[in-house]
């Protein structure tokens, strides 16, 4: 009888524990959402916008390209040419992607107050990652 229960349980709730794709898109969900709220403090940090830009399954920090400072408060795409370098492990740009989760496309800088350029929820997968303009607060909304 033992044997019978385990075999059932073992067919049916045990590949449950193992899907690896709600772990992948739990950890792609968290570096995005980390990101995005570095990207808000390097800019406030720093004085000068940072964009974050996000599109099919990947997003990038970048920052304006002018060594002189003179494009910090650039509001043009164009002019975000610098990648961020990612904290702590020190690599050249600072960008996650993960191949069968979709993100939102978009694009949000923020500024050296601390604003960001427009409110938005980012779909990463079945969660949510909502921007709010005015104060440029990062939060899971998940519901």
């Amino acid at each position: 009888m033992t044997i019978v229960i385990l075999g059932i349980l073992s067919a049916t709730a045990l590949p449950r524990f193992f899907d690896l794709s709600a772990y992948q898109q739990r950890t792609f969900f968290d570096d995005t959402l980390a990101a995005i709220r570095y990207a808000q403090k390097l800019a406030v940090a720093t004085g000068c916008n940072v964009q974050v830009a996000i599109a099919a399954n990947q997003f990038e920090l970048k920052r304006p390209g002018a060594t002189d400072r003179s494009q910090c408060t650039s509001t043009t795409a164009g002019d975000f040419t610098q990648a961020v370098i990612r904290p702590g492990s020190g690599e050249a740009s600072y960008r996650g992607s993960q191949s069968g989760i979709a993100l939102t496309t978009a694009t949000v800088y923020f500024t050296a107050k601390g604003t960001a350029s427009d409110g938005l929820d980012i779909a990463v997968g079945d969660h949510k990652i909502t921007i709010v303009k005015d104060t440029g607060l990062v939060y899971d909304s998940t519901p």
